[in-house]
């Protein structure tokens, strides 16, 4: 059986966050790629959404290569260490989708107000437990 820190819980309840997080964005990312090829002026960014999709999910099966190849840890405090380095990267990753969706959204009016409502519509339904749980 296997020791349980404070540390390793922050890490794991700070890497089911990300892990949320990442897959809300990709289902952003979808979404706005399907709306946005309904609009025939705003192709150019469904096709940039495509790209960062792809870019997501490629860095994240990368991320997770590189994680896997390296050698077994010998402590849990590695371990923790080790976790808390791919949750920051994962956190940078959604810090640049999150800039480029902004960009996009200064191009196009449309796809601001798509996102601004969408990202609203789910901040509502989001009970406040899980909200308090993240502070």
């Amino acid at each position: 059986m296997r020791a349980v820190t404070y540390d390793s819980l922050r890490a794991d309840e700070a890497w089911n966050t990300v892990s949320k997080h990442l897959q809300r964005r990709n289902d952003l990312l979808t979404a706005g790629i399907t709306y946005l090829e309904t609009h025939p002026t705003d192709h150019a960014l469904a096709g940039r959404l495509v790209v960062l999709q792809y870019h997501l999910r490629a860095t994240v099966r990368q991320l997770v290569r590189d994680t896997a190849a390296l050698r077994p840890v010998q402590t849990m405090n590695q371990q923790v260490q080790r976790q808390w380095m791919v949750v920051h990267q994962m956190h940078y990753l959604l810090s640049q989708i999150d800039d480029q969706l902004l960009t996009l959204g200064r191009q196009s009016p449309d796809f601001r107000r798509w996102r601004e409502k969408r990202i609203m519509s789910r901040r509502i339904l989001q009970p406040k437990a899980a909200v308090q749980s993240l502070n």
